[in-house]
């Protein structure tokens, strides 16, 4: 996390004894309440208080979530939070709302390293995995559909020309067939997203999709024929049929904001928050001209209903939580509201988000704890704020389905209706299963201490064994990156993880079999625990917010069987097609203490690479690894150029540039910002090669690709690499510093920063 970690006494212009005080007369536009008494109690005891405002005077409502201990998730301003034993780093989450759409949230860190709160002595957990019946594994693959409307919808935003969007439909029903028997049924997303279940290959299911009125809309795929051992994705554009559509003459669309930008939709899985702006047409007296429609994930809608050729005044009932409004539709010169074909109708919302100023925790003697954790300024990502921005590309997980692939590994027992875990184990269990740490024995192990400054900027302490051939396993526990690079800095970031201090958590990957899934044959599996060892279900890498397992590994991982979110329901196989990440020295920082630096940990890093050759790496990692110990066999490489870059001319593609110019532009982009993750992607993902009989490497088949580039009318995908904030905002930076660089980019990518979705930019 490339956060800016803001000293207390810097954000507060008041010492820890009055903090309380001084909070209690100053926050204004929301409920009171009190923090309750301190007294008395244990020294995990912790109050935090949030200072927010409303410009426009709303009252202001507060939920409380925490990553460790317990919290009082009162309607309040201040609340108390008991932190969890042992030491740590643990983290806070306040979302404040105001009841018409506008939400804010805050995140809170506080170290429990120096309160004197001793861990107990957990009982060890069974870790094995459930039994597996003959109908749970088959060959199969799930997949993932976006559904949007396939009329063409152009928005007049201002005084400029009108610019394409693509509205996506949220609440269409699908449903998959197999022959006469339904096996799924389910609606869309805010997004317009829905996630197939893994179905069995071999077989062609029918598919249909309907809106709210069980019309059957055309453009849905007609059968699909799931491929073994590879997920699927497909964006699909939808309409109303030509019969129907003689009917529903009025096709009415628009966009639905904030005055400050923002849309009245709100997706929080941990907070369980999910609302949404609805939109009716309506006669003039109130009765219902069409359904209720869900307002889309951007801030976009689409209605076709019927209206009669004159004689009745239509208008939009717009509902925006707590907020209404009806605005009155305007019949075209001459014509009446079904002879105008498409109409417009966009409504600003006068009302801002909340703004979150203070937040603050206080121990029982009064004295400051922890800090308020807000993004550097002046960052690339700034201006892509929103919570699903990163690390969701391949999709989202919910608790539930967090909770069931654990369930599949092992790792937990059982899951309630909520997703909570039941029987779950804790670092110490996985790490005795796996012979590391305090558990090792003959076994060798495999250490290296460094910073991964290029993604996640963490402080990384990873060790790693292997068992046997079909067993491997590595733990890495981590502690907050610094925010700036220089070498002082680095040193005490570094410092302080080797001393176990602040440490985020650990995440541990396996390389191991579950009897009766995927052949039997071995396969990468992920886990997340807390400080205090316990077994998470999410955890936030990238300051948008806790993010469920496993999705937040596959964003880089890769994962052939993860199509958006792993099933919440069933005996789900948890094999993902997941794979290991090379060790990619390019973008680590290394302490300059004695047996610290690079040279000193060259033969560890190596010995980590060979450990994940022995994983069945994807082809670009096997590669990757090769031409990095070519030449000496011991460092890796950093001027290594993959064949398919080394010998490219970018003449032969029309690219105004030199094979120097492609060499640079491999190694200070595509190495250092798509690299890492894309080595772990299926090979048509993969940016250091070629497609078979091309002169030209596969990257360059994506030129203006609105994902890097954006601003096209796909807002679903403008703009998502790359898909890690860090590497994101450390792309944007290097390019400014060398503006060489960034006519480069604009040569081999069609673009050196990404456009704003159109119309409306993101927000």
């Amino acid at each position: 996390m490339r956060t800016m970690l803001q000293p207390c006494r810097g954000v507060w212009s008041v010492a820890g004894a009055l903090v309380v005080a001084a909070l209690a007369s100053s926050c204004g536009g929301g409920h009171g309440g009190s923090t309750g008494t301190l007294q008395d109690s244990g020294p995990q005891q912790t109050s935090l208080q949030v200072q927010a405002s409303d410009d426009d005077g709303d009252t202001l409502s507060y939920q409380w979530r925490v990553t460790g201990g317990t919290i009082e998730n009162r309607n309040s301003s201040s609340t108390v939070w008991t932190l969890p034993p042992g030491p740590g780093l643990h983290f806070a989450y306040v979302m404040v709302s105001d009841g018409r759409g506008g939400h804010a949230e805050q995140q809170y860190a506080v170290s429990s390293d120096t309160v004197d709160n001793p861990q107990p002595a957990a009982s060890p957990a069974s870790y094995s995995p459930p039994a597996v019946a003959a109908a749970d594994e088959f060959d199969g693959a799930s997949i993932r559909l976006r559904l949007y409307q396939a009329e063409a919808t152009d928005f007049a935003a201002g005084s400029g020309p009108a610019l394409r969007r693509r509205i996506y439909l949220p609440d269409v029903t699908v449903q998959v067939m197999d022959g006469g028997t339904q096996v799924f049924a389910g609606r869309t997303d805010l997004g317009g997203e829905i996630v197939l279940p893994r179905l069995p290959s071999g077989k062609t299911y029918q598919l249909t999709c309907s809106d709210a009125q069980g019309v059957a809309l055309s453009g849905c795929p007609a059968s699909l024929d799931p491929a073994n051992d590879s997920y699927s994705e497909s964006s699909q554009g939808l309409q109303i049929p030509a019969a129907v559509a003689a009917q529903r003459n009025l096709h009415l669309f628009g966009h639905v904001g904030l005055a400050d930008g923002s849309v009245c939709t709100t997706e929080n899985g941990f907070f369980d928050v999910a609302t949404s702006a609805t939109v009716q047409l309506q006669q003039a007296d109130g009765t219902p001209a069409s359904e209720t429609v869900h307002v889309n994930r951007y801030g976009d809608y689409f209605i076709a209903a019927s209206v009669p050729v004159s004689g009745t005044q239509f208008q939009l009932k717009l509902s925006c939580e707590g907020y209404q409004v009806s605005q009155n539709l305007t019949a075209p010169a001459g014509g009446f509201l079904g002879s105008a074909g498409t109409i417009e109708l966009s409504i600003v919302i006068p009302n801002k988000r909340p703004v979150i100023q203070k937040m603050v925790a206080v121990g029982p003697d009064g004295s400051l704890r922890g800090r308020m954790i807000s993004a550097l300024p002046g960052q690339a990502s700034n201006a892509l704020p929103g919570a699903t921005q990163f690390l969701s590309y391949k999709g989202l997980d919910t608790k539930l389905s967090a909770c069931n692939y654990y369930k599949g590994l092992g790792a937990v027992k059982d899951c309630d209706a909520q997703g909570n875990m039941q029987g779950a184990i804790t670092l110490d269990d996985w790490l005795r299963a796996n012979q590391l740490g305090k558990y090792a024995g003959s076994n060798a192990v495999a250490s290296a201490t460094y910073i991964n400054q290029r993604d996640l900027n963490l402080v990384r302490r990873m060790s790693a064994t292997q068992l046997a051939a079909d067993h491997l396993a590595f733990n890495v526990c981590n502690h907050p990156g610094p925010d700036g690079q220089t070498q002082a800095e680095v040193d005490a970031r570094i410092d302080t993880g080797l001393a176990d201090d602040n440490r985020v958590a650990c995440v541990a990957m396996e390389y191991s079999s579950v009897p009766g899934r995927n052949g039997g044959k071995p396969f990468t599996k992920f886990f997340t625990f807390a400080p205090d060892g316990s077994l998470l279900a999410s955890i936030n890498l990238d300051q948008r917010g806790e993010k469920y397992m496993p999705g937040t590994c596959v964003a880089c991982h890769g994962g052939s069987q993860y199509a958006g979110r792993f099933p919440e329901k069933g005996n789900a196989t948890p094999y993902l097609g997941a794979n290991f990440l090379p060790f990619d020295t390019n973008n680590y920082l290394f302490s300059s203490h004695a047996g610290l630096d690079e040279a000193a940990q060259a033969a560890a890093i190596k010995q980590l690479n060979m450990l994940v050759l022995a994983t069945a790496p994807s082809t670009s990692t096997q590669n990757l690894i090769a031409g990095w110990y070519a030449k000496d066999g011991t460092n890796v490489d950093k001027q290594y150029l993959p064949p398919a870059w080394a010998g490219f001319d970018p003449a032969s593609r029309g690219i105004n540039a030199t094979q120097a110019d492609a060499s640079k532009f491999y190694l200070n982009v595509v190495a250092t910002s798509c690299r890492t993750c894309h080595a772990a992607m299926r090979d048509n993902f993969d940016w250091d090669g070629k497609e078979a009989g091309a002169t030209f490497p596969r990257l360059l088949g994506f030129s203006g690709s609105p994902k890097l580039c954006g601003g096209s009318e796909d807002v679903a995908i403008n703009a998502s690499m790359p898909n890690a904030l860090i590497s994101r905002d450390h792309l944007h930076d290097k390019l400014v510093a060398d503006p060489a660089l960034a006519t480069l980019m604009q040569a081999f990518m069609g673009c050196s920063d990404p456009a704003p979705d159109p119309a409306y930019p993101k927000r």
